[in-house]
């Protein structure tokens, strides 16, 4: 998996120096989409994309219920690809970066994006798409395209339609102090499985990982992780926005303890991911969960 980069069949752009080595946010862009409307949902692209995440394994049926594939139409050959967690029926977290212009500053456009949940392979027949009525970034993140991997790379996105699947829980403060090196987290996405793959990934996919602390030296909010000791998976572009993952003791559920941000080289296994802290954005989506709270169905 990956991290928010520009999701694109081609190497993203913007590639950036970070402690000593390249820093790459994991957006992807390809060009085999069919979600232009809510009405418009067959697949575009022909033949069978491959499953994504870096090293990673195919999600089942049911499983990562709260996920979300975003897509964001820039154009008629041009779409940005992340992944994101469903906060609440009508809110989707996924990543700053990838509804943010590093060139300008200025936002996208809501009316650019669809988002599938309630399937694991956003291609299936079987899934719920919305349009996306509102795009809000965490006030405090900073990205350019001369320094992208900025402080606070959150964003939400308010769907039109909400959504029937269950939600995510963010890692609170208290939750996130027992982060510590050595924790094993799991990562999520729709992203690439290998740097420079040119068909979509379909499939959901996931991945062991250990949080670590050496590199994310510096990184304020920020959480790194790597699949130690084997180093054969990790987050790609398309992951951008899609979560980490840990599983709570005593089977008490799973939360949300990082948002992926950036990898390091050509989505490579052997460096870590940067994620975004959950916990450091927990409050301001609270606050957006309560004020957008959709009003009751008739009775």
């Amino acid at each position: 998996m990956r991290s928010r980069a520009p999701i694109s069949p081609r190497p993203p752009a913007g590639r950036r120096r970070l402690a000593g080595t390249v820093g790459l946010l994991l957006c992807a862009g390809t060009l085999v989409l069919a979600l232009a409307s809510p009405v418009a949902e067959a697949r575009s692209g022909g033949g069978s994309a491959s499953a994504s995440v870096v090293g990673g394994q195919a999600a089942e049926p049911g499983t990562f219920p709260w996920m979300a594939f975003v897509v964001d139409f820039k154009g008629s050959e041009e779409e940005i690809v992340c992944s994101g967690t469903v906060l609440a029926p009508n809110l989707v977290l996924t990543a700053a970066h990838c509804v943010v212009n590093l060139e300008s500053g200025a936002v996208n456009e809501a009316s650019g994006y669809r988002v599938v949940t309630g399937n694991v392979d956003w291609a299936s027949p079987e899934r719920q798409v919305s349009a996306v009525s509102q795009v809000i970034v965490f006030p405090h993140y900073k990205a350019s395209a001369t320094s992208p991997i900025a402080f606070g790379d959150a964003a939400l996105l308010e769907l039109s339609t909400p959504t029937t699947v269950p939600s995510i829980h963010l890692a609170t403060a208290a939750q996130a102090k027992r982060v510590r090196i050595g924790t094993r987290a799991t990562v999520a996405g729709w992203g690439q499985t290998y740097y420079g793959q040119t068909e979509p990934t379909e499939s959901l996919m996931w991945a062991k990982t250990v949080v670590e602390g050496q590199r994310c030296e510096g990184l304020a909010g920020r959480i790194c992780a790597i699949d130690f000791p084997k180093f054969k998976s990790g987050v790609c572009h398309g992951d951008s926005g899609g979560p980490l993952l840990q599983l709570l003791p005593h089977n008490r559920g799973t939360i949300e303890i990082g948002i992926t941000q950036a990898v390091f080289g050509e989505c490579s296994t052997r460096r870590p991911g940067i994620f975004t802290r959950a916990n450091l954005i927990a409050l301001w989506a609270d606050h957006w969960i309560a004020t957008l709270d959709p009003p009751p169905a008739p009775g």
